[in-house]
């Protein structure tokens, strides 16, 4: 289910109240904007001052099929030898270029029969050579970059495309040999053997705007802007106006879209199709509902120029009704906003047969007995992933992303088994078995060479309901970390802050690990392993239901894929390799499992309308308990009929599993009027 994502904001200047009418101003700031609002290819820009295009765009073909492989993939460079790789750009205006090859050699390369004038940079994902050149080589259309030398260039498979992508299943046919100095070319007969169909390891990054970014705000509600508690009755919904204040060069543009409804939730059957303003600034006379909800969608035709947000203000004018709700007062409210990603994730279903065949054929249920909590439960299933198997097989075969396949037995008896990815796995699907969220995600250091530890590693996080946050544990190593003071575990953006810290020589809150059972792993500090500065996320974790995309064969050489979705910020950016960076907070840490109460009166006093907002993946039922009564089953609505005194509401939602998220709570004060 996916409802509204609230925002909690000050009015600039507060409601006035004249007989029935209302008027409000609500005035939102980059800051405000970028901290609450659903962000796509856009970041916070001068410093703070307004919403612009993101920068960093890569040009790739092979990135589906990108990866080890247990057949033959490497081509040769030698006397008499090019290789020829077309890519198509867009836009060449870009302040530098970056061209990456992998794995590379003593090379030299042309782009457009301009021999280049190379500029040799740190390698990217350890593994690509990366030489930045003048964009000014580059053209609109398909460039051809040649490449000679010596060393040897790796080649994306035409039979890997499908397992990496569901819409780039083929190769696109542009990388060609020649043996004799360029004077005819073969694009299927590639390879040492010239037996070889594919692409290869050739990107274009390139330093520009991109080309196209969205900011989604959430729902707002015409009738109390500045979201209060409590939304007052409306008699009469008046007018809306939304202004844009932004600067917009040459080559670019802004799009304002609204839509409204009669709920906060705008899945509901009486939201509006989103309709496109004509200009900045925009009068609705007659909204749909009192609720509404903006998007503006960024553009430009210049690499060199985006257009830039600095301000939305919105005014509404509704009546009141009777203003009967003025005479509550909010005891307690334990009623989080939802914050949802602009990462299209995709979950494992939790009621997949093949996880409750899981759970029965390994008794997890007599693994996590005398749990007293839910990180004991999910700490027993890390001890337990951890001791599956000593060595696995991954010489001869890479399983599936399925636990039955990684420990079903190998010829010798043994599990199939594996590294960290297959530990993890198991892991994940376990949690998964028993209710819990997980997500994929592998971790090393960044190109940067700010974290200097070698090495990477294939993890998960796992939603808690307990703590409200993804925490990273892991099914390898049997361990966790938490704040040493707090005592709360961590997740994996949490540990990357202080370890960039750390090595920056900069304070930081103190980090404890908590050993599970004893493996071969040690942990020496943040200076030691496990790096974390660069996060990479699989934007997916039904891998029972569905066995592609994935990465080929992640981790057995590095992290080439490039559906990755990688954090970046400006201290230790992500590698050039990936295309999907995600720098808003919201985006990677989006919260799942909670309820969002929103209470609106009615015209009747001592009567308020519940609505239950959630992010819950496989969602079986919303619940509602008021007071002492026993919990109603819901499905978004609720009426609350308040007594005098003191009223509490608490609200959960509870997935197929039967698992409950964490209890969301609003306490009131009722005194009716004489």
């Amino acid at each position: 289910m996916s409802h509204t994502l609230p925002i909690w904001i000050c009015l600039s200047a507060g409601l006035s109240w004249a007989g029935q009418g209302t008027a409000a101003e609500l005035k939102l700031d980059p800051a405000k904007l970028w901290q609450r609002s659903v962000a796509s290819n856009v970041r916070l820009a001068d410093d703070g001052r307004a919403i612009a295009l993101e920068r960093g765009v890569l040009i790739e073909d092979d990135g589906p099929a990108a990866g080890y492989t247990y057949g033959p993939n490497e081509e040769k460079l030698g006397p008499g030898i090019q290789l020829r790789k077309q890519l198509p750009v867009a836009d060449p205006r870009a302040d530098r270029a970056d061209l990456l090859i992998g794995p590379g050699g003593d090379l030299a390369i042309s782009i457009n029969g301009q021999p280049q004038s190379l500029d040799k940079r740190e390698n990217a994902g350890n593994y690509w050579q990366r030489y930045s050149f003048s964009p000014s080589s580059l053209r609109a259309g398909l460039n051809d970059i040649v490449v000679t030398g010596t060393g040897k260039v790796w080649i994306a498979r035409d039979q890997d495309y499908a397992a990496g992508s569901r819409e780039r299943t083929k190769h696109p046919n542009r990388s060609a040999k020649s043996t004799d100095g360029g004077q005819a070319w073969s694009d299927d007969k590639l390879g040492t053997g010239g037996d070889l169909d594919g692409e290869y390891y050739v990107r274009l990054f390139l330093d520009q705007f991109r080309p196209a970014g969205s900011l989604t705000l959430p729902v707002l509600d015409a009738g109390n802007l500045n979201q209060d508690a409590i939304s007052p009755a409306l008699s009469a919904l008046g007018s809306l106006e939304i202004k844009l204040a932004a600067k917009l060069p040459p080559e670019t543009k802004l799009m304002l879209s609204w839509r409204s409804g009669t709920t906060p939730l705008p899945d509901d059957k009486t939201w509006t199709a989103w309709n496109i303003a004509e200009a900045l600034a925009l009068k609705i006379n007659e909204p749909t509902g009192r609720y509404f909800q903006l998007r503006v969608d960024f553009s430009t035709q210049s690499g060199l120029e985006t257009p830039a947000l600095q301000e939305i203000t919105v005014r509404s004018t509704p009546k009141l009704a009777d203003p009967w709700h003025e005479n509550l007062r909010v005891l307690e409210s334990r009623n989080p906003a939802i914050v949802r990603s602009s990462i299209p994730f995709t979950y494992e279903p939790l009621d997949q047969p093949k996880l409750a065949e899981f759970r029965r054929q390994h008794r997890l249920d007599e693994v996590v007995a005398g749990a007293n909590h839910e990180l004991d439960e999910l700490a027993k299933l890390a001890v337990w992933s951890s001791q599956r198997w000593e060595k696995g097989h991954l010489s001869q075969i890479y399983p599936a992303w399925d636990a039955f396949e990684i420990l079903k037995a190998h010829t010798d008896g043994q599990p199939v088994g594996g590294f960290c990815q297959q530990y993890n796995v198991v892991f994940l699907q376990a949690c998964q078995s028993l209710g819990f969220v997980g997500r994929a995600v592998s971790i090393g250091p960044d190109s940067g060479g700010l974290v200097k530890i070698r090495g990477g590693h294939e993890v998960v996080e796992i939603w808690s309901n307990q703590f409200a946050k993804w925490i990273y544990i892991d099914g390898n190593t049997a361990w966790y970390f938490v704040d040493r003071d707090t005592r709360v575990p961590l997740g994996l953006r949490e540990l990357r802050e202080r370890q960039l810290q750390t090595m920056q020589g900069q304070p930081h809150r103190p980090v404890e690990i908590v050993r599970l059972a004893e493996t071969k792993y040690e942990w020496k500090g943040l200076e030691s392993w496990p790096p974390f500065a660069e996060l990479r996320l699989i934007p997916r974790s039904n891998f029972l239901a569905e066995e592609s995309p994935l990465p080929l064969n992640q981790g057995m050489r590095g992290w080439f894929w490039t559906g990755h979705h990688a954090w970046t910020d400006d201290i230790a950016p992500a590698t050039l390799l990936y295309g999907h960076r995600v720098r808003q907070p919201g985006n990677w840490d989006w919260s799942l499992n909670q309820v969002r109460l929103h209470l609106e009166a009615t015209p009747t006093p001592g009567e308020l309308r519940v609505w239950l907002d959630t992010e819950t993946p496989s969602l079986a039922k919303l619940l509602l308990k008021p007071d002492d009564q026993l919990p109603n089953d819901v499905r978004s609505e609720f009426l609350w009929r308040l007594r005098p005194g003191t009223n509490r509401l608490r609200g959960w939602a509870r997935n197929t599993a039967g698992r409950s998220g964490a209890v969301s709570e609003i306490a009131l004060e009722y005194t009716p009027r004489d």
